[in-house]
C-alpha cells in the first residue's frame, strides 16, 4: 500500500479550519477583555436595579419585584445573569424607561460580568 502525500495547501486548510473553530467556541470572552469582578457589578446592580428587583423595593411604582426577579444576593445574581445580559445589554429595556439612569458604560461593565462567566463569592 503507497501513502499519498498531502499537499501543502491541504495542510493550511486544515490548519486554519482547527484555528477558526478553536477561537469561536473554546472562549466566550476574549483575552483582552478585562475580567469584571463581582463587587463591581454589585455596585451597578445596587445603584441602578435593587430599587425595583429587591426583597425590599423602595421604588414605590413596583411593590413588589417585576417578575419575581430579586436581585439581592450574589446567588441571585448569578442566577440572574443570563437576563441581565439580554435586558439590560443587548435590549436595553432595563433599568424600564432607564428610570435609574443607568450609563451605556454600566451596561457594557455588566454585559462582560456575565461574558466573563458571572463569577460570585
Amino acid at each position: 500500500m503507497s501513502v499519498v502525500p498531502l499537499s501543502n495547501r491541504w495542510w493550511r486548510s486544515l490548519l486554519l479550519g482547527a484555528v477558526a473553530v478553536f477561537a469561536f467556541t473554546s472562549c466566550d470572552s476574549l483575552p483582552w477583555e478585562r475580567r469584571v469582578t463581582y463587587a463591581e457589578a454589585r455596585e451597578v446592580v445596587d445603584r441602578r436595579c435593587v430599587e425595583c428587583h429587591s426583597e425590599q423595593n423602595t421604588n414605590r411604582a413596583f411593590p413588589i419585584a417585576p417578575q419575581s426577579v430579586k436581585l439581592d444576593t450574589a446567588a441571585q445574581m448569578k442566577q440572574y445573569a443570563r437576563r441581565i445580559q439580554v435586558r439590560v445589554v443587548e435590549e436595553s429595556t432595563m433599568p424600564i424607561v432607564n428610570m435609574s439612569g443607568m450609563t451605556d458604560e454600566e451596561r457594557a461593565l455588566l454585559g462582560r460580568w456575565v461574558k466573563t462567566g458571572a463569577k460570585i463569592p
